[in-house]
């Protein structure tokens, strides 16, 4: 009988140790899911974007003002809208990896920002 509970005890204990949770920064991004550094890319071109138009560097009428800033970074950069959703999806369920995006795409903009220009 006692055989049978430290048996039970050990397979027990394997069992568990093994079913530790992986660090959500070693998780492999589907294929499905945009990379990183094309999500950066994205992104970034999409806050450039929203900038320029924010701040009308084409100083455009009013009346002309949508047409004229005509912005789609998703396909602009050839990415299909629903790859971007289930991307965007992915990445706010996996809150350290989208930091770290983040942390690229202000990087990205500073360097723009001190070269004066978009490359």
């Amino acid at each position: 009988m006692h055989t049978n509970l430290i048996k039970l005890f050990i397979v027990s204990v394997l069992f568990f140790s093994s079913c530790k949770p992986t660090s959500e920064e070693d998780e492999v991004v589907p294929e499905t899911v945009l990379s990183e550094d094309q999500l950066v890319k994205v992104l970034t071109d999409a806050y450039l974007a929203e900038g320029a138009s924010g701040i009308n560097v084409k100083n455009v009428p009013g009346e002309k003002f949508d047409s004229a800033y005509v912005f789609n970074p998703i396909s602009d950069n050839r990415i299909d809208k629903a790859v971007f959703d289930s991307s965007m999806a992915y990445y706010t369920r996996h809150p350290k990896k989208l930091k770290l995006i983040y942390d690229k795409i202000l990087d990205r903009l500073s360097v723009i920002q001190a070269k004066g220009k978009i490359e």
